[in-house]
């Protein structure tokens, strides 16, 4: 008997064959009712009363969705930015490196510059000054480039009569 040849195709049955590991499932953290949900769970990306949206269509993170609130919204890498694009791209700045702004009174949307080195722009050109965004615009920032979806604007308001998008509670 050969015993070493028989060792020799175990061994390479057990090298061919495809292993799989499932990463990320413990028991202890799944609910009790997969299909109980919340109203809107924290954290899930929903929101209420958005007023339009950013979308980044190139670099890192491309494909992510961010949702506008009324008011001032900040652009940067860090925790604490509305807009958090912490994708890899260091040439943003981890606080205020941009703003994008929605005005319920004039019903526009507004983006500006945070002061810092690496410049914003806005369909290839810098944002110098605060000024108003339209449907469609590219901003870039670094190396991401985000496209900017409106909702609210003169033909459409979260507010029952004539009035302004703005956050209900």
């Amino acid at each position: 008997m050969d015993f070493g040849s028989d060792m020799l195709a175990d061994q390479k049955l057990t090298e061919s064959r495809v292993k799989t590991r499932l990463l990320g499932f413990d028991a202890e953290e799944l609910e009790d009712d997969p299909f109980a949900t919340e109203a809107m769970p924290q954290g899930s990306g929903m929101s209420q009363f958005p007023v339009g949206w950013l979308v980044v269509v190139e670099g890192p993170g491309r494909g992510a969705g961010f949702t506008l609130s009324s008011g001032v919204s900040l652009i940067g890498r860090g925790e604490d930015q509305t807009i958090r694009l912490d994708f890899g791209d260091t040439s943003i700045s981890r606080s205020h490196h941009a703003a994008v702004a929605y005005d319920p009174e004039q019903k526009e949307f507004f983006i500006g510059h945070g002061g810092k080195a690496n410049l914003v722009r806005r369909n290839g050109r810098p944002v110098l000054v605060t000024e108003p965004l339209t449907s469609g615009d590219l901003i870039r920032i670094g190396e991401t480039s985000l496209r900017f979806v409106p909702l609210c604007g003169a033909d459409f308001s979260w507010e029952r009569g004539a009035g302004e998008c703005t956050d209900f509670v």
